[in-house]
């Protein structure tokens, strides 16, 4: 589902999350990025593999809204920085930020 306001997916737009959720996921800068691609928010309770070891993090500026966009994201960091981001984890746009 969009809002009919912003176009936008209802879980990623202002008008259907609480303003305060909505903003603090919009200046998310840190992203865990499973083995498989994902990019999950700090402290979701649904990873894909639970061996961290194998996962790389990402530190950048809106880094959690430019995977929403669409774009692809290099780990900065993390035990594998060579982990490319491709989407986010389905679990932290419905219901991150914990």
């Amino acid at each position: 589902m969009h809002c009919d306001l912003c176009d936008l997916p209802l879980s990623q737009c202002p008008h259907g999350r609480p303003a305060e959720a909505a903003r603090d996921l919009s200046q998310v800068r840190e992203v865990l990025v499973s083995p498989n691609g994902l990019g999950h928010l700090p402290g979701c309770p649904h990873k894909d593999d639970e061996d961290l070891s194998r996962w790389g993090e990402i530190a950048l500026e809106h880094a959690w809204s430019r995977l929403g966009n669409g774009e692809q994201i290099q780990a900065t960091g993390g035990a594998s920085p060579d982990l490319v981001a491709i989407g986010q984890c389905r679990t932290c746009v419905e219901f991150g930020p914990w």
